[in-house]
C-alpha cells in the first residue's frame, strides 16, 4: 500500500511540474509576441516619420540613411510586412547631401 501510494504521488507530482511549467511556456510565449509586436510597432512608427520627413527635404544625412535601413532590416527581420518597402526603397535612393539634390 505504501508503494502504491508513493508511486501516485510521485506521479502527481510531475503533472503538476509538467503543468507548471507548460504554464509558463505559455506565459513567455504570449510576453515574447507582445513585445514582438510593440517593437514591430514602435519600429514602423519610427520609419514613417523618418521616411516623410526625408522624402520632404529630399535628402538624407549618410548617417540616418544607414539608420534607416538598419531600422527597416530589424523591422523586417521581425516579421513586418512589406507595407514599408515602398518607402525604404524611397529613403534609399535618396541623395546623401542637399548638394547633390541641388545639381539634379
Amino acid at each position: 500500500m505504501k508503494e502504491f501510494i508513493i508511486e501516485h504521488f510521485v506521479e502527481f507530482l510531475l503533472g503538476l511540474v509538467t503543468a507548471a511549467l507548460l504554464n509558463r511556456v505559455r506565459q513567455q510565449k504570449k510576453e515574447n509576441d507582445s513585445l514582438k509586436e510593440g517593437m514591430l510597432s514602435l519600429l514602423r512608427a519610427e520609419l514613417i516619420r523618418s521616411g516623410e520627413k526625408y522624402n520632404e527635404k529630399e535628402w538624407v544625412p549618410i548617417y540616418a540613411k544607414d539608420a534607416y535601413d538598419k531600422a527597416y532590416s530589424a523591422y523586417h527581420g521581425l516579421g513586418g510586412n512589406g507595407t514599408m518597402t515602398q518607402l525604404h526603397e524611397q529613403v534609399m535612393e535618396l541623395p546623401t547631401s542637399p548638394h547633390e539634390h541641388k545639381e539634379e
